[in-house]
């Protein structure tokens, strides 16, 4: 397994096409090192999202810019692969976490430009990820997902770590 990769997941306010407002962001490390942070967001958030992904946060939020610190000392200089179950949305939401709209703001990103998608690589062994989504996946790999809370980013993420290391070895 490439060991230049990190795992995230990351809940957000809506869907727009002005980027992703990222309510809360996981990363984990192939050793299994982790961060989650929840940022202070004032924005509107869409009903779904009040009633699904809010009420799991319950940690101290930090502003984006003590989060983008906080990330880049997390993922250091190796520059790793970011690995997300949908990585269109998670990674809109890390480029307007750090600023990057540009290819130099890009070039910028603690992360190679290039997200690995893993509903992608689901799809490409066979995988029916829009039937199964990532829990049913797991279910088929008798991977436990009873401790595991739904739509909150460090779960999803642990989840993704565990389904992708059952997957790819």
């Amino acid at each position: 397994m490439n060991r230049n990769i990190i795992f995230m997941d990351g809940e957000f306010a809506k869907l727009k096409p002005d980027g992703i407002d990222l309510l809360s962001i996981a990363l984990i490390k192939p050793t299994g090192e982790e961060l989650y942070l929840e940022l202070d967001y004032k924005g509107k958030v869409d009903p779904w999202v009040k009633e699904n992904v809010v009420p799991k946060l319950n940690q101290e939020k930090a502003s984006k810019k003590e989060v983008v610190k906080l990330i880049k000392k997390f993922v250091g200089n190796d520059k790793p692969y970011l690995v997300s179950h949908v990585n269109q949305f998670d990674w809109m939401g890390i480029c307007k976490l750090f600023g990057a709209n540009d290819v130099k703001g890009i070039a910028e990103l603690p992360f190679q430009w290039v997200p690995i998608d893993f509903a992608g690589i689901l799809f490409g062994k066979g995988i029916d990820i829009g039937k199964l989504k990532l829990e049913g996946v797991a279910k088929k790999y008798n991977i436990d997902t009873s401790k595991m809370e739904k739509h909150n980013a460090l779960d999803d993420t642990r989840l993704l770590k565990k389904v992708y290391e059952r997957i790819m070895n």
